[in-house]
């Protein structure tokens, strides 16, 4: 079965969907995952994110697209301009 997960946060944020997904691949369906930039709880884009240098990837046996997001960062306004 092809199975599509659209998601904010994404490995190696630490999310439940993380696992879901990789136990789905695992028994043998095809699992895509498009979410944004990780950058969960800290605000700020991971260390080798940056610039959508890792658009596409597979990570154990699930394939990622990761779109450009707004760091979540702190205050309301920011949240909501990530959220967007």
């Amino acid at each position: 079965m092809k199975i599509l997960v659209v998601c904010q946060y994404y490995y190696p944020e630490p999310f439940r969907i993380n696992v879901l997904c990789e136990k789905l691949a695992a028994r043998g369906h095809e699992v895509a995952v498009v979410t944004g930039e990780p950058n969960y709880p800290e605000g700020e884009i991971y260390p080798g994110y940056e610039g959508h240098a890792r658009a596409d990837e597979v990570i154990n046996g699930v394939r990622v697209h990761r779109c450009p997001i707004a760091p979540r960062k702190k205050g309301a306004f920011r949240r909501a301009v990530n959220y967007y």
